[in-house]
């Protein structure tokens, strides 16, 4: 390790190393730096500074992006940096070293692209149909009012999840903890429950 970061310092033994080694260096140096400025953008202008290219697998909100500009950085700074780290410290030759740092390369653009993947799917909405709690029994979280008189809240199965979700009565108050039964939803996504019997 001693000798990869004396060889940072030496310019002039690095490209006396070759030029794939040289090579290496600045693929990994130049990629390191962009990969830093990628970052400082995202985090202090709150803003992503990503180009995807058009390889999305599911919906476009939260779709796997395997080529991107993090994931094309990843691979070049994980090859560039393997290649010297093979050539340099482990003496490898350059046939082997490209084929390990090409491998590498593939590995790190394949964590980006996933790493990305798993932050889209926190970020997207999840949508659900009311109507399909229609049918179901739930439970009252807040005493329901008699009907016309105000909403209350049940905790029922919404498009195979449960949700709390506003509801009316369809005649007398309800009271909470009761089982109900949902017999119809609004378009307001209020739902008209009733007491089951």
């Amino acid at each position: 390790m001693l000798d990869f970061l004396d060889l940072l310092l030496d310019w002039k033994r690095l490209v006396a190393l070759g030029t794939d080694v040289t090579i290496y260096f600045m693929m990994g140096l130049l990629a390191t730096l962009l990969f830093m400025i990628r970052l400082a953008i995202s985090l202090f202008a709150g803003t992503d500074a990503d180009f995807d290219v058009d390889a999305d697998i599911g919906d476009a909100g939260s779709g796997f992006t395997f080529f991107s500009t993090l994931s094309i950085l990843a691979f070049f700074m994980g090859a560039g940096w393997m290649g010297v780290a093979c050539r340099v410290d482990w003496q490898l030759s350059g046939l082997p070293s490209a084929a390990i740092a090409s491998g590498f390369g593939f590995g790190m653009m394949l964590l980006a692209s996933g790493l990305m993947y798993l932050t889209r799917r926190l970020n997207r909405t999840v949508r659900y149909d009311p109507s399909t709690a229609v049918g179901r029994t739930g439970r009252v979280y807040m005493a329901i009012p008699e009907k016309g008189m105000g909403r209350g809240q049940v905790e029922v199965s919404v498009s195979g999840r449960r949700k709390i979700m506003a509801a009316v009565s369809n005649g007398a108050s309800i009271d909470a903890f009761t089982d109900v039964m949902v017999i119809d939803a609004q378009d307001d996504e209020t739902l008209v429950v009733e007491p089951k019997s």
